[in-house]
């Protein structure tokens, strides 16, 4: 498993967490998953940055709408 798979999987387990549902996948973003609302968003955000020791700022936070688009921002910290 390489990195950017163990991030995902680990922000899989984080989002399954805050939005309290297991349906969430490498897919997920906030266009499919209605329990990632704006509550659950400020939370994903706030763990991500703990987690991870990213920033997130006014720069990249339009890029956090996805598992996918959280795992880019990680890797390019």
């Amino acid at each position: 498993m390489n990195e950017r798979e163990k991030i995902i999987n680990n922000l899989i387990e984080i989002i399954k967490k805050i939005v309290r549902s297991n349906e969430v996948n490498s897919g997920s973003s906030t266009v499919n998953l209605p329990q990632w609302d704006s509550l659950s968003y400020m939370a994903i955000i706030s763990e991500v940055e703990v987690v991870y020791d990213v920033s997130i700022t006014q720069d990249n936070i339009e890029n956090f709408d996805s598992i996918q688009s959280i795992a880019d921002i990680i890797l390019n910290k």
